[in-house]
């Protein structure tokens, strides 16, 4: 981990352990007995998701005014692979906790609506990484987008969730951030007193900040989310006006239609080979 602690969070260290802890937080995790990594580590909640070494946990800490839920995620030790990818960019092994935490406060920094970082942290033995966790605060409120989709069927409250939905894609790729795994399920909605709706985006691990996003990338993120919706989640027309809104338009224009044909759709293809993304095969085949 780098050697000063990001703005309103404190540094953490042990003999082979580092930790940012959030300065607002601190007295919550001190309360619950959560002050070295191992207890962290050791955090025992309702599973949410888990897979090889990593896990997804949900905990309810205690907090001055009563129980408060977060998430704990924990990883075992980087995989070689994205290792190189580090090392071959000529910069040090970054964890999956450490790349999702620097995503969640650059985020929040050019105001896009992400989970509050609450800890992270690392351990090293003989200079690699053999653990590493972040916990995040739970949003205050909304669901995935694609249940949300599957639910709300008057029309006008259909045009502005995907309205919010196509601006706040924009927004975040106007920022220099890619998901990389932009599915449906990581966007979440919830819709306000007014009748406006809020989006905000989860699961950063795998997130990439530059100084712009290539078409590439853009497009790389945008099929994620077109398949892992149900073919049938959005009609023709609000999937045009998704596009509209997203590139920030009143018409598709020639090389807009260029963008979806050699940049969206071969990815979106490539996706549809998965399982869990088979119903797009057909309707892409054949585009």
């Amino acid at each position: 981990m780098t050697s000063s602690a990001p703005s309103g969070f404190e540094r953490w260290s042990e003999a082979d352990a580092v930790m940012f802890v959030g300065t607002a937080y601190r007295a919550m995790l001190q309360r619950s007995g959560l002050v070295r990594f191992a207890d962290f580590c050791g955090s025992e909640g309702e599973v949410i998701n888990a897979h090889g070494s990593r896990d997804v946990v949900k905990l309810a800490l205690t907090a001055e005014d009563g129980p408060h839920t977060v998430y704990l995620k924990r990883f075992g030790p980087t995989h070689l692979k994205d290792a190189l990818q580090d090392l071959l960019r000529l910069r040090r092994v970054r964890t999956k906790a450490l790349v999702e935490f620097t995503m969640l406060c650059a985020l929040r920094d050019v105001d896009v609506a992400v989970p509050n970082a609450i800890a992270c942290g690392e351990r090293h033995v003989l200079g690699r990484d053999r653990a590493s966790f972040i916990m995040i605060d739970a949003l205050p409120a909304g669901r995935p987008l694609d249940e949300v989709l599957t639910d709300v069927d008057e029309p006008t409250r259909r045009r502005r969730l995907i309205a919010s939905a196509a601006a706040f894609v924009r927004r975040m790729h106007d920022a220099g951030f890619t998901h990389t795994d932009l599915f449906a399920k990581h966007l979440f909605v919830a819709e306000a007193a007014d009748d406006a709706w809020s989006v905000s985006v989860i699961d950063l691990q795998r997130g990439r900040l530059e100084a712009s996003v290539s078409r590439k990338r853009r497009g790389r993120d945008l099929a994620a989310l077109m398949v892992s919706l149900e073919p049938d989640a959005m009609t023709l027309r609000e999937r045009r006006m998704f596009l509209l809104g997203y590139l920030d338009a009143d018409r598709l224009t020639t090389d807009d239609l260029r963008f979806v044909r050699n940049v969206v759709l071969p990815r979106a293809r490539k996706l549809s080979r998965r399982g869990v993304y088979r119903a797009w095969q057909p309707l892409l085949e054949r585009t």
